[in-house]
């Protein structure tokens, strides 16, 4: 997480209205926000989260840089989470060597707390999309996403994945 980078800004696209109705917010994931060089001259290419092995041989576990998406000013204050639903659409590109899985979106609500959802492409999410992991905290914050993915095998020395966009989904009351 590096200072100075800039958040994804969501739009509302449900009207307000009573306190106890469940709104929703979709934020469409795309900034580029690998480096600092990205975030000052953004390209026209965007990209949600890229990783990659660094080193030879590496295996394992590798997450990637990630994105903060800033609610603080279309959500009400006080407002409540209700759920948050994550994926990649279908028509969004992706690229992973042969030996690499994307597993998982990592959600993260205050720097410490934070939960795992499954990585899926798909125009229709389903629940395996969706977590109330949240329900209840503060809505109106600065999220901070990232992907999670395995290194099941170093074949290229630059082995990883890269993620051209995806949705962020917030209902809240």
């Amino acid at each position: 997480m590096s200072i100075g980078m800039p958040a994804t800004l969501a739009s509302e696209y449900i009207p307000k209205t009573d306190d106890n109705e469940v709104k929703s917010i979709e934020v469409p994931l795309e900034n580029v926000l690998d480096t600092s060089l990205y975030a000052i001259n953004p390209t026209n290419t965007s990209v949600l989260s890229k990783d990659f092995a660094t080193s030879a041989g590496q295996t394992g576990k590798v997450t990637s840089i990630g994105q903060y998406v800033d609610l603080t000013k279309v959500i009400p204050a006080k407002s409540k989470v209700v759920s948050i639903t994550i994926y990649c659409p279908s028509d969004i590109k992706v690229t992973q060597s042969q030996f690499t899985t994307i597993d998982n979106y990592l959600i993260s609500y205050d720097g410490s707390t934070s939960t795992a959802v499954k990585f899926q492409k798909t125009n229709s999410p389903t629940s395996t999309s969706k977590t109330t992991f949240f329900k209840d905290k503060d809505a109106n914050v600065r999220w901070f996403v990232q992907l999670e993915g395995t290194i099941l095998k170093q074949q290229t020395g630059m082995d990883g994945f890269t993620v051209f966009g995806s949705k962020m989904i917030i209902e809240y009351k």
